[in-house]
């Protein structure tokens, strides 16, 4: 019995074990195919490439929500601050920072003691403020949390400033002949412009809240905005007094123009120690033998002076009056002048003008001035150039190298005032232009000299023919006064350069520059002026096309650019004047 019992449990635990084998085995070839198999692999990696996606959007969604707080920080400052600086603004102007980020919702991201208001006053009057504030708060992450990353900073900060404080001027306006046509008012168009500039002046100086023939009491600050006037027409007119602080060659002093370089319209200054190109006076127009001061490239007017640092706006106005209309146009020259005279560089000459009458008008520059121009850097200041055309640029005439000094091919006689003569190389001989005749010597160097002359006569005979017979005769030349080779500039101060070019052995003395050359250096002296921090408005007056381009090239920006006729152009000049005394958000 006990026997069969063990051999029973034997024979189970022999059926189990095979059992057990026989599981292994499958378990182990299962494994083996689960190995191979490859179904739903992509379900894997979709749900790794699900998760990336979730991560990435999710931090775009932190993101978002932090930029949506910065901007509505930042709006809400640039609104407060505008407000504070205001200066018909009667509440205090950190209570009005501070108000507006309550009545917004945002008064917990404000301290107020970040908010600085900073201020000046002229004649007892509040002239200039400037508020500044900033203002920030943490934004909680949702997503970006599994980054690490709990919050985003939100943050603002903002700058205004109103008030015509420190400015420098330039008023840099079109005088060429165009000026003296008819304007769409029927008026002539340097009669608008006076108009329109006297009331740019009124507004700048005197009071920009009323018109200039109101009477009321000006506003502005007595020494607070400079303004210089630079009339330009072929060239500007720069003035003996101002001139004579540059460096400038001395072939003559009959007039007071300077000829750049294409390389000095790359830069804003005129340096006081580098030599200057005295422009030639000299008259390209005249068809004619003698020159006139009216047709000259450099033009003597007094009208067209530069005006350098006017402080009064009645001054200003006075100069602004007498502008007349005359000759070809140079935007280039008057931008270029209208920079320079912004530039520190220039400091030297307005120091010297605050204690010495200078020009025609024998004026002074206002001792506030003394320090001016400022540097670009300098705190609550602004240089500004506005700049007026009527047209586009013109020919621009100059004198070859050879033919600005020096002496002449051409004599003068000093007892007959209307006797030259002209020497011709190639015929080693001088051409008398009051007989037509060939000398050797010039007219008035040959006097009481023994001339023999041999000449050939010829008549007809019925009889012999044609007969000739020659006749020698010897004279005492009767020359008074005694010839005197001229300086070139002598020549141009008499002769116009057609009539100089017109002796067929004679050159060309003069070249000029055109429309695309002025062009580019217009554009040139604009983007330096730009890049020094000078802001630039432009008038189109009664202009179309690419000529408006151009001016618009020149602004600081295209809003800068103004086109206008002869009904709106004081409307333009005073838009730009408040565009000036408007508030400026600075940062």
């Amino acid at each position: 019995m006990l026997r069969c019992v063990f051999q029973r449990e034997v024979l189970d635990m022999l059926l189990r074990l095979a059992t057990g084998l026989s599981t292994c085995r499958t378990i182990v070839r299962r494994m083996k195919q689960f190995r191979k198999d490859e179904d739903g692999s992509m379900v894997l990696f979709s749900l790794f490439i699900l998760m990336l996606m979730l991560m990435a959007g999710g931090m775009a969604v932190d993101v978002m929500r932090a930029e949506y707080m910065r901007v509505t920080i930042q709006q809400t400052l640039d609104r407060a601050v505008l407000a504070a600086a205001d200066l018909d603004q009667t509440e205090d102007a950190k209570g009005v920072v501070v108000d507006y980020f309550d009545k917004a919702g945002l008064a917990a991201y404000l301290d107020p003691n970040d908010v600085y208001v900073n201020h000046s006053s002229a004649a007892g009057q509040l002239s200039y403020r400037r508020v500044s504030a900033t203002a920030s708060t943490d934004v909680d992450a949702i997503f970006m949390q599994m980054l690490g990353i709990d919050t985003l900073a939100a943050a603002g900060s903002s700058t205004a400033e109103e008030g015509i404080t420190d400015l420098e001027i330039s008023l840099v306006v079109d005088v060429s002949g165009s000026m003296g046509d008819p304007s769409s008012t029927g008026n002539s168009k340097i009669y608008e412009l006076r108009e329109a500039a006297k009331d740019f002046s009124y507004y700048m100086q005197c009071n920009p809240n009323t018109t200039r023939n109101s009477g009321a009491t000006c506003s502005v600050g007595e020494g607070k905005v400079s303004i210089t006037l630079v009339p330009y027409s072929e060239q500007v007119v720069v003035g003996e007094d101002l001139l004579d602080g540059f460096d400038v060659s001395a072939e003559h002093d009959d007039s007071h123009c300077v000829t750049f370089a294409a390389s000095d319209f790359d830069t804003v200054s005129i340096p006081l120690d580098v030599e200057l190109s005295r422009t030639g006076h000299f008259d390209p127009w005249g068809n004619g033998t003698y020159a006139s001061n009216n047709r000259r490239t450099c033009r003597t007017n007094s009208w067209r002076e530069i005006r350098l640092f006017v402080e009064d706006w009645t001054e200003l106005g006075g100069y602004i009056n007498s502008l007349s209309a005359g000759g070809n146009t140079s935007i280039d020259l008057g931008m270029k002048w209208g920079a320079a005279l912004l530039d520190p560089s220039v400091q030297p000459i307005v120091q010297e003008f605050t204690n010495t009458a200078y020009g025609a008008g024998n004026k002074k520059i206002h001792a506030s001035f003394a320090n001016r121009p400022y540097a670009y850097t300098q705190d609550y200041s602004m240089k500004v150039i506005v700049l007026m055309t009527d047209g586009r640029n013109t020919s621009q005439h100059y004198l070859k190298d050879e033919y600005r000094d020096g002496l002449s091919e051409v004599w003068r006689n000093t007892y007959y005032n209307d006797r030259y003569s002209i020497y011709n190389a190639d015929r080693d001989e001088y051409y008398y232009t009051y007989d037509g005749t060939w000398n050797p010597e010039p007219f008035g160097d040959m006097d009481g000299e023994e001339v023999t002359t041999t000449n050939t006569y010829c008549y007809w005979s019925w009889w012999y023919g044609r007969r000739c017979y020659t006749e020698t005769v010897t004279e005492v030349v009767n020359q008074p006064g005694s010839a005197v080779q001229m300086k070139y500039q002598e020549v141009w101060e008499e002769f116009t350069t057609d009539w100089f070019g017109d002796w067929s052995w004679l050159p060309n003395p003069e070249q000029s520059w055109g429309n695309s050359t002025k062009n580019t250096r217009l554009n040139n002296i604009c983007s330096a002026a730009k890049n020094a921090g000078i802001i630039i408005y432009t008038i189109g007056f009664e202009v179309s096309g690419s000529d408006g381009t151009v001016m618009s090239n020149c602004a600081t920006t295209p809003a800068h650019y103004f086109s206008a006729n002869g009904s709106n152009l004081a409307q333009t000049f005073g838009v730009i004047a408040s565009s000036i005394n408007q508030l400026r958000l600075t940062q």
